[in-house]
């Protein structure tokens, strides 16, 4: 009988052992994670207006994924040109020319999109005008019942560029209503170099354009929207400061983007650099 019950039990193991070799490999299996092929680039579209020197847009309008190929296209209500840092690409636009961008997305990071402001045909002012020095008609004063002051502070860049970050206390910034009536604790601003007005301001963060080599005052001031200059107690509401451009032998032109410029025009001068926002380029 021993005999007997080893001959029986031997195809019990032989099937234990063939069951076991179909196991395994269907577990090893089921252990590997297939890779998702990964998401093809997108033909993004960014509709860019800019309006007062400003853009509406979120951090999201203007998010792209790497490798994607973008479309920027650019209105302004004044002649300029669109300058994407990083990428190093330049477009102009005007109010009767808008722009257009094509690229393709291929580093990743923040890249700044400044806008330049180009002098009117025959001036060599702001755009805007308003110069309330030799002679010119100086802006009404309108005092503010509520407490309001500003405080800036001036990077200077290897280039001779200059990063003015504007900090105002009781104050909205408001380019949706400028050239409006006075709203009370809302407005604009207004920039000067060396006395000189060069442009309006609309937010917190101002970029001046290549200064040459010396030192240079800046002054800003809180505007209501009918460009008025805002007093309280009596005061201006107005902070100056002092900057020291070195000469590190600038060789580069007025726009400082080479033969990048798209637009093939010829050079204009530039009265204002106004930083609209990042693209930012995700890998």
């Amino acid at each position: 009988m021993p005999g007997m019950y080893a001959i029986l039990c031997r195809p019990m193991r032989w099937l234990a052992v063939s069951l076991v070799c179909i196991v395994l490999p269907a577990a090893a299996a089921c252990g590997t994670t297939a890779q998702e092929p990964a998401a093809a680039p997108d033909n993004v579209v960014i509709n860019l207006p800019i309006a007062n020197r400003a853009v509406a847009l979120t951090r999201e309008d203007l998010r792209v994924a790497q490798g994607d190929t973008v479309t920027m296209n650019i209105t302004a209500d004044e002649a300029g040109e669109l300058h994407l840092h990083g990428y190093n690409l330049t477009v102009p636009v005007s109010p009767e020319t808008p722009g257009a961008l094509t690229f393709e997305a291929d580093a990743a990071g923040a890249f700044g999109l400044n806008f330049h402001v180009f002098a009117a045909d025959g001036a060599a002012g702001d755009s805007h005008g308003g110069h309330d020095h030799n002679g010119g008609t100086s802006p009404e004063l309108i005092a503010s019942a509520a407490p309001v002051s500003v405080r800036i502070s001036a990077d200077v860049e290897d280039n001779g560029g200059v990063n003015v970050r504007i900090m105002a206390d009781g104050w909205r910034w408001a380019p949706e209503l400028v050239d409006q009536e006075h709203t009370p604790g809302a407005g604009h601003g207004h920039i000067y170099v060396d006395g000189e007005k060069i442009a309006r301001v609309y937010g917190s963060d101002y970029h001046i354009a290549e200064l040459a080599p010396g030192r240079h005052g800046i002054r800003v001031t809180l505007n209501t929207n009918n460009h008025g200059e805002l007093t309280y107690n009596g005061q201006k509401v107005e902070a100056i400061t002092t900057v020291n451009v070195p000469d590190v032998g600038q060789a580069h032109n007025e726009h400082g983007h080479g033969d990048n410029n798209q637009g093939g025009q010829a050079e204009r001068a530039i009265i204002a650099e106004v930083r609209l926002g990042n693209l930012e380029v995700y890998p």
